[in-house]
Formats: structure tokens, C-alpha cells, sequence
């Protein structure tokens, strides 16, 4: 009694411990310290349900196999409650057996028939049960032997230039790509005002009529065709101009130094 009594806690052990501290008159002592029977009498109708077997009755309607638990687990908690009902036979267990098992047995059971008894269901689960985990079991094996793919990685296709031999040469594609990028563009744009020239200026080279009178109905310069100034203080016309010295004092300067090449050698002569 005393090493079963050593075992209560939280609120089982309050309600025991004021006899069980009492050190008055023993024969004033409750029956439950000296006899077992009486103690596990005064557990169970304190502690216990009220209804027993209308308890484990709830219990069994709505027991289920999970589908991730073995069928022993399962059997195991079904006898436990079976063992509490009263007036249940062979067929309404058979019936509550088949009814918590998950769908994985039930799949198996309709291929190969359900037996007509509860011992013959009983054993026709453990058997399905046993084989589904063993197929399990070859299946985690054979995926963790499988050994793991390395990545390749992708080839260099295309004529593209590795990144040794661009640090080697020191002329990296992007430079390459970007001025002939630029100079498309700038002959995209060169060819582009060449045409639009072509449809505004005539055989001479002056301004077409129809040209001519839409500058000078818009207000526009007759040399650029932009707005806010005129033909006579045209900045594009002034940086022509000067674009023009230039060409001409660069060529004034090359006869000259030829010029004094020629009187030079004839000199020597």
C-alpha cells in the first residue's frame, strides 16, 4: 500500500493526503490504508468514469487506424475496449473492426475478399499490413543506394570566348561589341538625315518650293529648319562655317609643306 500510495500526484495525492498525514487514532483511519481492494475501489470512484462500459462503447464506435500506424497498434486498443463492452457479438465487432481500418487495408481486402469472421479479419490485416511495410521498407532502401546526379555544367557553345583567354589577350568582346554597336548606330543616323536632305532640297541642292513655303509659313530657319532663330543667326550654319575654315587651313597647310618639300629637293639639285 505504501509504495503504491508513494506513486500519487497533483490532485489524486490531495485528495489522499489529508488521511494519509493524520497521526491521530488509527482505528479512525479509513479502510483504503490497509486494504488494496478498497484503495483501488476508492480510485475508480473518484477518479474513474462514471460509466465505464458506456464509455469504452463511444470509444469503440468511433475507434480509427491511422494511416501511418501499424495494424498491431490498432488491434491492440480494439481487444482493450472490446474486453470493457457488454452484449456485442461476433458480427458487430466484425462490423466496427472493418469500419476503423484505413483505406490502404480496405483497397487490399476487397481484391482478395473479406473474411466472414473477426479472427479471420484480424489476421488478414496483419498480413496486408506486414507486406505494405515491407514494400516501404525496399523502397526507402533503394532511393537512399541511388547515387545523387552531379550537375554538369553547360558547354561553351557559340564562339563565345572564355574568361582566360579574354584576361590573356586583354580585349575583352564587350569593348569590340560596344564600338561596332556605336558605329552602326552613327551610320544609321548618317543614312537617316541623308534621306530626309533628299526629300526636302531639290537637284540644285536649294530648298524645295513646297519646302521653302512651309519654313516660312512655321516661322522656321530656312537653313536648319528649327524654330527660334533664323537663317541668319543659324548656330548649326556657324558651326558649319568654321567646320569649313578648318578643312581649308588644314589643306592650305599640307600644299605649303609640300610646296617647301618640292623647292627644298630642287635646291639639292
Amino acid at each position: 500500500m505504501t509504495f503504491a500510495q508513494s506513486y500519487l500526484k497533483g490532485m489524486t495525492l490531495e485528495w489522499f493526503e489529508p488521511d494519509l498525514l493524520n497521526s491521530g487514532n488509527p482505528a479512525d483511519h479509513p479502510r483504503w490504508m490497509d486494504s488494496w481492494v478498497h484503495f483501488v475501489v476508492e480510485l475508480q470512484s473518484t477518479f474513474g468514469p462514471h460509466d465505464p462500459v458506456a464509455d469504452a462503447e463511444h470509444q469503440l464506435e468511433h475507434l480509427r487506424m491511422k494511416d501511418l500506424y501499424r495494424v498491431t497498434r490498432y488491434i491492440v486498443d480494439f481487444n482493450r475496449l472490446t474486453s470493457q463492452v457488454q452484449d456485442y457479438g461476433d458480427g458487430a465487432l466484425h462490423h466496427l473492426f472493418y469500419s476503423g481500418l484505413p483505406d490502404r487495408l480496405k483497397d487490399e481486402i476487397a481484391r482478395v475478399g473479406k473474411p466472414l469472421t473477426l479472427n479471420g479479419l484480424r489476421t488478414l490485416c496483419q498480413e496486408i499490413d506486414a507486406r505494405y511495410w515491407e514494400r516501404k521498407d525496399e523502397i526507402s532502401r533503394t532511393t537512399k543506394s541511388q547515387p545523387t546526379s552531379s550537375t554538369t555544367k553547360p558547354s561553351n557553345s557559340g564562339g563565345n570566348t572564355p574568361k582566360s583567354s579574354q584576361a590573356k589577350t586583354g580585349n575583352p568582346p564587350s569593348t569590340a561589341n560596344t564600338s561596332g554597336l556605336s558605329k552602326a548606330t552613327s551610320n544609321q543616323s548618317l543614312s537617316s538625315s541623308k534621306l530626309d536632305l533628299t526629300n526636302k532640297l531639290g537637284k540644285d541642292g536649294k530648298l524645295t518650293a513646297d519646302e521653302r513655303k512651309q519654313r516660312l509659313d512655321n516661322n522656321l530657319c530656312m537653313f536648319c529648319g528649327g524654330t527660334g532663330h533664323f537663317a541668319d543667326n543659324c548656330p548649326k550654319k556657324s558651326k558649319k562655317a568654321k567646320a569649313c575654315a578648318a578643312a581649308v587651313a588644314a589643306e592650305s597647310g599640307k600644299m605649303d609643306s609640300t610646296n617647301s618639300g618640292a623647292n627644298s629637293e630642287s635646291k639639292k639639285e
